[in-house]
């Protein structure tokens, strides 16, 4: 199997100040992690960071939900997103970043955030998807 093109990630992933990453298939397998995931508290198992061990399940919970989903953990901010029917990934980054005057301001540049994260990650592979 072809690897994921990380010379095409990894500037993504550095711009966006991405600390961890995890890209997997959609039965679960693990393609690439990427980073250092030991500064992301582990708040319960089952929460977003522990999904991360069954992207199976990951991927299976983003059926027909708008993409890319947000999840907080302690200090940080992941995401999660698919592109095609091919990689389900869950990307982590801090949310210190963020200044807002409102909580709503500060979710509308999140989401922001995150959909032009998504995006970039998504152009990234998408050379990679369509190749198989």
């Amino acid at each position: 199997m072809k690897p994921l093109p990380l010379e095409e990630l990894e500037p993504v992933l550095n711009r966006f100040g991405v600390v961890y990453a995890v890209f997997a298939r959609p039965d679960g397998v693990v393609l690439l992690r990427w980073g250092d995931p030991s500064p992301i508290p582990l708040l319960e198992e089952n929460t977003f960071v522990g999904a991360t061990r069954d992207m199976a399940r990951v991927y299976r919970s983003l059926e027909r939900m708008l993409l890319p989903q947000m999840d907080v953990q302690g200090e940080y901010l992941g995401i999660r997103s698919k592109v095609g029917d091919k990689v389900v990934y869950a990307l982590f980054f801090e949310t210190r970043r963020f200044e807002a005057a409102t909580p709503v301001e500060r979710l509308r540049t999140e989401y922001a955030f995150c959909k032009s994260l998504g995006g970039a990650v998504d152009a990234a592979l998408q050379p990679w998807v369509s190749s198989r």
